[in-house]
């Protein structure tokens, strides 16, 4: 009697062996969520219990029924920015304010930094460059943009591992800006949108040496 129930016991486990695996092409020994052919579908559904899932085959997403208030929410784990939650809350934008907010989410965080440092990167000084002020002259003309181009193109020096050029923006992705000029040297200043300005010498300077700042902003 005992060895006729050990070799059942044996029979039971070879049997459990070999429905335990999956073979080549055998799909309908795979386990599968219910289906919906839609959402109407789905919310028809009576009295689901919550964590119920279901496969919405109009969408081919799964839906998970979360309680009266909520219903059926497709379940996802996109980890949202507004989703992921800071280790620690922190101050990104407010230093030496009297009334600071830290903020708590990735969302946060780059909604209060964007403005800072979007302004911070869009302007920029170009290279110096050389202007003839040894003569008065009117109308004369020198391309902020090509001279910018050309020095960046070309640096004198740079470390082992950099690029041969530094990256540029094209002429028609800048402002360009004359902030200030020796008003003793020079009048009637303009520039056009290729970056080229336009400027009179109204006298040579007394020290050889005078000033013209030009700033580009980035658009």
């Amino acid at each position: 009697m005992k060895k006729l129930s050990l070799i059942a016991f044996l029979f039971v486990i070879s049997i459990n062996s070999i429905h335990g695996q999956i073979g080549v092409n055998d799909a309908n020994a795979l386990l599968g969520l219910p289906k919906a052919t839609n959402l109407a579908e789905i919310n028809a559904i009576l009295s689901p219990t919550i964590g119920s899932v279901v496969f919405n085959l109009a969408d081919e997403e799964i839906y998970r029924y979360t309680g009266l208030t909520n219903g059926w929410q497709v379940s996802t784990d996109d980890q949202l920015d507004s989703e992921v939650n800071l280790a620690t809350s922190i101050d990104v934008d407010e230093a030496g304010e009297n009334t600071i907010t830290n903020e708590t989410t990735v969302q946060e965080v780059i909604q209060a930094i964007a403005p800072i440092t979007s302004k911070a990167a869009r302007v920029f000084y170009p290279p110096s460059i050389e202007i003839d002020a040894s003569s008065t002259g009117t109308g004369r003309t020198i391309n902020l943009y090509t001279q910018y181009t050309a020095q960046f193109a070309t640096p004198v020096a740079s470390n082992p591992t950099a690029p041969g050029a530094i990256p540029i923006y094209n002429a028609n992705e800048l402002h360009y800006y004359v902030t200030f000029a020796d008003p003793s040297v020079f009048d009637n200043i303009s520039i056009d949108n290729a970056g080229e300005m336009t400027y009179d010498i109204i006298s040579t300077p007394l020290t050889y040496n005078t000033l013209i700042n030009v700033v580009f902003v980035v658009k």
